[in-house]
């Protein structure tokens, strides 16, 4: 119930902004203020008693609104979207707070000493979230300079090149599809790796 709150908000959201053409902080803080909350209050009552699959289907939430920010499909790697945009899972973000959620609520002077079972299992650490073993090798050999432009058609077009998501418009494979041996490009004839622009000698006389 959640996360189909919370992915209407979203939508909403992006659909209300006059223009794309904003820094990745304030797109952050945009989703903070609006979309957040809606996971936080009562947190206390339900976080770390849902199915994986619920967890990560919060987690689909948030990496979809990312990924419409930065103009890529839905199907991208979530690694290299968190890595690009500096931002942890949602269920990160969440466990995070979670040992917060528990100063909002009050109890009788009676169990003053007792603590609770939730908060045992939940110290008050920093549980980082690290992108870098879960990103494909092949990435690093994108053109990701370490920035997002502001403009989104810039933003757009970098991110297109850095997630390769032109692969469809050069393999002979006309239907969606991952890159694998079996990928030929239509211009130069021969098979294509991951960003296959870099290397063929058509694209590069162009």
């Amino acid at each position: 119930m959640l996360n189909t709150k919370a992915s209407s908000k979203c939508g909403l959201l992006l659909t209300k902004l006059a223009s794309y053409d904003l820094p990745l902080h304030i797109i952050l803080d945009l989703f903070n203020c609006y979309v957040l909350p809606t996971y936080t209050y009562g947190l206390s009552l339900w976080f770390g008693r849902t199915s994986e699959a619920t967890m990560d289907a919060a987690n689909s939430v948030f990496t979809k609104f990312l990924k419409r920010y930065l103009g890529i499909p839905y199907h991208t790697n979530n690694s290299i979207t968190h890595f690009i945009t500096n931002t942890e899972p949602l269920s990160f973000i969440l466990h995070n707070i979670y040992p917060q959620s528990f100063t909002s609520l009050s109890f009788p002077a009676c169990l003053n000493g007792i603590q609770l079972s939730q908060t045992a299992n939940n110290p008050e650490t920093y549980n980082p979230y690290n992108p870098l073993p879960k990103i494909p090798s092949y990435f690093w050999r994108s053109r990701y300079t370490g920035t997002l432009p502001t403009y989104a058609k810039s933003r757009r077009f970098l991110c297109q090149e850095i997630f390769d998501t032109l692969h469809n418009d050069m393999c002979i494979n006309p239907t969606f599809h991952l890159i694998s041996n079996e990928c030929i490009c239509m211009a130069c004839g021969e098979l294509m790796t991951h960003y296959h622009q870099y290397f063929c000698r058509f694209v590069n006389d162009e």
